[in-house]
């Protein structure tokens, strides 16, 4: 859907901005231009930004696919969420937060750092463990900005408006004089809600979407494959993202009643089909995932739906 604001401009990724790649947002305010999540590939964004010159980079969180664009802009000031500032330029974070320390260790998160540090390292088949974009666009230390505080970037407002679950500093960005929210990672996706580094949480993401959906906006931007949807259709199809939740929660106690032993569970596809888990990425979020919602059968009641 094609809807225009006055200071913000959406640029598309390839592919409706499917994951590697996601949605990212100019924002000109007159004297100060911005981009937001610059996830939306190399010719996207230097199509969109040919005519200005960038001032900001503002990440919403450190994910690969809303921060691959980060080195495009050198000049650029690059603003971090408070909770995850660390990422630039420690990457030894990003191994702790994703999770590669947790089920690799150490050795893992140093061989990790090591192969994005070349551009020549071979990449997995379906994440994107190994791009030297990882490197590139971290080599700059961000500042921070503040949660739920009105921020000017020029003549254009917003509000980055905590929402952890996706990742522990995930944040929307709220342009209420446009009308706008920039729902990013709550994305509306078949896929359903992704929790799987080891700062994610289950509850925390449903909590969040809830504050999401109550802003006072006629339009959400999702950061992939959905796109510009109206308030009435983003609160119509929240309730079918969320609802995955639950159904792999069902699976799981499935699963256990059927006799699989909780450590096997990952070969059964929790979240991914075990033909993507030869990635070792894919493989490291499924045995986190299934972590995480055995750890909910502890909690049953915070699967409540938010709307």
């Amino acid at each position: 859907m094609t809807v225009k604001f006055k200071h913000v401009r959406v640029i598309h990724g390839p592919n409706q901005s499917k994951f590697p790649t996601c949605t990212s947002l100019l924002v000109d305010g007159g004297d100060t231009v911005a981009v937001v999540d610059p996830g939306a590939g190399p010719e996207a964004l230097r199509a969109a930004t040919a005519d200005v010159q960038v001032d900001l980079v503002i990440n919403t969180h450190y994910h690969f696919d809303h921060i691959s664009g980060n080195y495009l802009f050198p000049d650029a000031r690059v603003w971090m969420n408070p909770l995850e500032v660390e990422a630039f330029p420690n990457l030894n974070r990003v191994g702790e937060w994703l999770g590669i320390k947790e089920i690799y260790g150490d050795t893992g998160v140093a061989c990790w750092i090591s192969s994005v540090a070349s551009p020549h390292t071979s990449q997995c088949p379906f994440s994107p463990c190994n791009r030297h974009e990882w490197w590139l666009s971290t080599r700059t230390p961000a500042r921070v900005y503040t949660y739920d505080q009105e921020w000017q970037i020029g003549h254009a407002r917003v509000i980055m408006v905590p929402a952890p679950g996706h990742t522990r500093g995930f944040c929307c960005p709220y342009f209420p004089d446009e009308g706008l929210v920039y729902t990013g990672d709550i994305d509306l996706t078949g896929f359903g809600p992704w929790y799987a580094g080891s700062d994610g949480d289950i509850a925390g993401f449903i909590a969040s979407t809830r504050r999401i959906a109550q802003l006072d906006a006629g339009w959400f931007l999702t950061g992939h494959q959905a796109g510009m949807v109206s308030r009435d259709v983003f609160l119509g199809r929240l309730e079918r993202f969320l609802n995955v939740i639950s159904e792999r929660q069902e699976r799981l106690v499935t699963l256990l009643k059927s006799g699989v032993e909780p450590e096997d569970i990952p070969n059964y596809g929790l979240l991914y089909p075990p033909k993507y888990q030869v990635d070792p990425w894919i493989a490291m979020w499924e045995r986190i995932a299934v972590r995480k919602h055995l750890e909910l059968l502890q909690a049953p009641s915070s699967l409540s739906c938010p709307i």
